[in-house]
């Protein structure tokens, strides 16, 4: 574990003097989160196993090939267009969240009407995640990547002209994470809206851990909620180690090489698209991956699961340096001024961060095509005028 501090430490430092500060860089987030991972198994208590190498040698690869990948990519220099987008497209993401609003309150009141558990807010995530009898399927569409595009557009373009719809589209961006009872969307929001902020100069590293400081409270209080207990008598090591720290002794259950079909998990969509045509009988694999219960209770094994499930520790090597050369590229175009850019950044962010979970792209792949080409349509439409209509 020394050795892995070690290399981590060495590693941020480096991505923070490439990235000139920014501590919104893949090269900085990477090690920094399996820093703070590997801190609180140390100290917090607890009766996991220690990690074994496979866990420590599939992060090295991971962590060194990342931050290669991204330090490579992030040393050049690219040409950036800086044009705005169609305004016209903006209104039409405002007005469309507007009317789509009232399904997420549906489906509160019928998640709450139709609810078995007794207790609201179990309900509600329960339906949230498709496990009723009412709901079967994860609850989403495509309304929800429109509010989430429309509200970062309107964040970066943010003035006294243009505030009431940030206001409104970040609320109904909260609505949804308490409506789902979601803390994962809860993050997902505060890191956005704070990397996007840190781009445009309006916050520092302090206003930062104060906010991270703040949502851990309120995911406090969300889980208390979830499970009928109170705030004072939550377990909040129980809390940390569940849903932070395990995820590494998950990763140690782990067989590499042992999926049953080649590349079933990383190229998933390969596969649901064979079945969907009728060119295959092999079913994709689910996006919820499989519990187990020892050392402890849980379905998240870290980021490196499709590519050490898949094709051990050669997978998790190949694409944490694919994935450090787009998102590097990506962070070094918004770090060169591009809005759109900007913004994809920070939904690399959020990426990027819940990697000590598990990996969040290719099991909502078809999602993130989606929100890249919602962001794109109006900044393209901007630059090559196919809109002309003004502001006003």
């Amino acid at each position: 574990m020394t050795l892995v501090f070690i290399v981590c430490i060495v590693l941020a430092i480096l991505g923070l003097t490439v990235s000139k500060n920014n501590i919104f860089s893949p090269s900085v987030i990477t090690p920094v989160v399996w820093i703070v991972v590997l801190l609180l198994f140390v100290a917090l208590p607890h009766d996991l196993p220690p990690l074994s190498w496979q866990f420590f040698g599939s992060l090295l690869l991971w962590v060194a090939m990342m931050c290669l990948g991204a330090m490579f990519t992030q040393s050049f220099r690219y040409r950036v267009s800086v044009n705005e987008p169609s305004q016209l497209i903006r209104d039409i993401f405002f007005w469309v969240s507007i009317a789509t609003f009232p399904l997420l309150l549906l489906f509160v009141k019928e998640a709450l009407q139709t609810g078995e558990t007794g207790n609201w807010a179990l309900d509600l995530r329960l339906a949230a995640i498709g496990k009723t009898s009412t709901f079967k399927e994860v609850y989403g569409g495509l309304y929800l990547i429109v509010w989430q595009v429309a509200y970062l557009i309107e964040l970066f373009y943010y003035s006294k002209k243009n505030r009431h719809r940030v206001i409104i589209l970040g609320l109904m961006f909260l609505a949804l994470g308490v409506g789902t009872m979601s803390k994962t969307i809860l993050l997902e929001f505060i890191l956005k809206t704070v990397s996007i902020l840190f781009f445009k100069n309006k916050v520092k590293v302090k206003h930062l851990v104060v906010t991270l400081a703040v949502l851990l409270v309120a995911f406090v209080a969300m889980q208390s909620m979830r499970y009928n207990n109170s705030v004072k008598s939550f377990n909040r090591n129980g809390f940390l180690i569940t849903y932070i720290v395990g995820n590494t002794s998950a990763f140690d259950t782990l067989e590499p090489n042992s999926s049953t079909h080649c590349g079933e998990n990383v190229f998933r969509v390969y596969y649901a698209v064979n079945k969907k045509f009728g060119r295959s009988d092999v079913k994709p694999v689910d996006p919820i991956l499989p519990f187990i219960y020892k050392p402890l209770e849980t379905n998240t094994y870290t980021a490196m699961y499709p590519f050490f499930k898949d094709f051990g520790y050669w997978g998790v090597g190949v694409f944490a340096l694919l994935y450090g050369l787009l998102f590097g590229w990506i962070f070094r175009r918004a770090q060169l001024g591009s809005p759109m850019f900007i913004i994809l950044n920070a939904m690399v962010v959020f990426v990027l961060v819940m990697q000590y979970a598990g990996d969040i792209v290719l099991t909502n792949i078809s999602g993130y095509i989606k929100q890249i080409l919602l962001l794109a349509l109006p900044f393209v439409a901007g630059k090559y005028k196919l809109f002309c209509r003004k502001a006003g």
